[in-house]
């Protein structure tokens, strides 16, 4: 992956409160975050909003809600799907049509008119969607394992998750296509970054834990060939951003829908 890649883990260690690094003094000092300086270090992470409507279109209530937290040292927007394969939330916003960009792009504007700066977080959601956002095709993922969970909310109201599909080997070049589109779309619409989602069970995240991905193939089995596809994503999400303008979220320790590793089976980093 590229060397100035910026990673956020979700798996934080904890930390005395007394120490300095906590000190509210210390909290609104500048941080060098690669080439973009930052007027203080904190960060507002995405929380999805759903106020995007059916059309996915980013609006004037989203472009308020960033303007009122512009003061923050930088804002990562809530997760925003790449594609119409990638969705699976309703009303979240999308990154993949022209009316998204522009939509995107007034947001950008109003963020940077108040002093503010703000990174996309790219976003496929994978199983966890149902056909009813797909016109009836069953959501992709790395196997054809469903999430043992309560349900999804789909347009058409509250349902079990389904069993997706799994991805052929030579579909996989389209969804990593997909994210280099969704990147360049993203700083065509005047983002400062991105930040490639890859954490919480979602699609990325999928193909990383052992305890699901069961390929057998390119992408399934030992570390390197279950972190292929992220570093594929990272490499096309660089070739349209420079490299420490990129971050990636990962949750190596996260076991919700449900995730994990096996007993015995090698940690993706140390501590996971």
């Amino acid at each position: 992956m590229a060397d100035n890649l910026r990673l956020r883990c979700d798996a934080y260690a904890a930390a005395p409160m007394n120490t300095p690094s906590h000190s509210a003094a210390a909290l609104l000092q500048p941080f060098a975050l690669g080439d973009l300086t930052l007027p203080n270090r904190m960060v507002i992470t995405p929380l999805t909003r759903g106020r995007a409507g059916r059309e996915r279109i980013p609006n004037p209530l989203m472009a308020e809600y960033y303007v009122q937290r512009s003061s923050a040292g930088l804002i990562v927007a809530e997760a925003t799907t790449i594609s119409e394969q990638a969705n699976g939330w309703l009303e979240s916003p999308g990154i993949y049509t022209d009316a998204m960009e522009a939509g995107w792009k007034g947001v950008t504007s109003a963020v940077h008119a108040a002093g503010g700066r703000i990174f996309l977080q790219l976003w496929h959601i994978g199983r966890a969607s149902h056909s009813d956002f797909h016109g009836g095709s069953l959501p992709v993922s790395y196997s054809a394992v469903k999430i043992d969970g309560d349900g999804i909310h789909t347009p058409l109201g509250k349902k079990p998750y389904e069993t997706p599909r799994a991805l052929e080997a030579w579909e996989i070049a389209g969804v990593v296509a997909d994210y280099r589109r969704a990147a360049a779309r993203a700083r065509a619409a005047g983002f400062d970054g991105v930040e490639i989602h890859a954490a919480n069970g979602y699609l990325l995240d999928q193909f990383l834990q052992a305890k699901t991905n069961l390929r057998t193939d390119d992408y399934g089995g030992s570390i390197e060939k279950r972190t292929r596809l992220l570093k594929e994503v990272v490499e096309a999400v660089s070739a349209e951003w420079p490299a420490q303008r990129v971050g990636v979220r990962i949750s190596p320790k996260w076991i919700a829908r449900p995730m994990g590793r096996p007993q015995g089976a090698p940690r993706l980093m140390s501590g996971s």
